[in-house]
Formats: C-alpha cells, sequence, structure tokens
C-alpha cells in the first residue's frame, strides 16, 4: 500500500461518516444528537448502570459523558436514580420519553440505511461489516500492543 493511501483511506472514511451523521441529523429533528442515542441504547439494551460503566462501555471521557448524561436528564430522557441499599451509588435508567425518542431515532436509521446502502447488493454490505470488522480489530490489537 502506498502511503498516501493510508491517509485517503481515513480521511474517506472521515468524510462518510460526517456525510452521514449530518444526513441523519437533518432527517431526525429532534433535540437528540448521534452520541446520546447510543447512550439511550446501551441503557435500553444493559439497564440502569452507573455513569462511569456508560463512559467506558461507549468509550467516551467522563467529562464527555456527565455533559452528555446531564443534557439527558434536561431532556427527560434519563434519570439518575440513587440504589436504596447503597445511596452511594447513583445509576442511570432510560425514561419512556426516551425510549420513545430511541424507537423514532432507530426508526429513522433504518429508513436511511436503506437508502444510503441500497446502492449495494447483500454481499456487498457483508463484505463492507466484514471489512470494517476485521480492520477495528487489528486497530484495537495495535492499539494495546504499544501500550
Amino acid at each position: 500500500m502506498e502511503n498516501n493511501n493510508f491517509f485517503e483511506l481515513i480521511h474517506n472514511a472521515e468524510l462518510f461518516n460526517d456525510a452521514t451523521m449530518t444526513l441523519f441529523m437533518k432527517k431526525f429533528n429532534m433535540n437528540v444528537n448521534i452520541s446520546q442515542i447510543l447512550a439511550l441504547s446501551k441503557l435500553k439494551e444493559e439497564g440502569p448502570q452507573k455513569t462511569s460503566s456508560l463512559a467506558l462501555s461507549l468509550g467516551y471521557t467522563s467529562g464527555a459523558i456527565t455533559k452528555l448524561t446531564n443534557n439527558l436528564i434536561k431532556e427527560d430522557y434519563i434519570v439518575r436514580e440513587q440504589l436504596e441499599n447503597d445511596r452511594r451509588v447513583i445509576l442511570i435508567t432510560i425514561t419512556d420519553r426516551g425510549l420513545d425518542v430511541l424507537e423514532e431515532a432507530q426508526k429513522q436509521g433504518r429508513n436511511m440505511r436503506n437508502e444510503v446502502y441500497s446502492v449495494l447488493n447483500t454481499q456487498e454490505v457483508e463484505q463492507l461489516l466484514s471489512i470494517q470488522k476485521k480492520l477495528f480489530e487489528r486497530v484495537k490489537y495495535l492499539n494495546t500492543k504499544s501500550r
């Protein structure tokens, strides 16, 4: 692989991600962004959890997750609750309103997936996913190896 191809690959991936997120935000006119949708999805799938656990699973810093959760609380998409048996532990829980906005976001996401990826056949989509997963695992490995 030529040196300039490496940077072109990264640049094209960034352009695609940015364009896709911009398109989603244009079509999904609710007061929630992609990071918040990912957090809501994680809370729905895994249930209530500590902010630190949510940050770790999503790969966010403590500062980023604090801002994100504060915005979700302000919109009544999540709530903070203390454990009854240990008042020091605070868990974040998705609300019914959060479930509703997540459902709408997922619906819009499915519509966009159909629009964007309709230019690919099933085999091409499977190849793309396989390549992305393979490259992601390789980069994760290299990141842990270089510590």
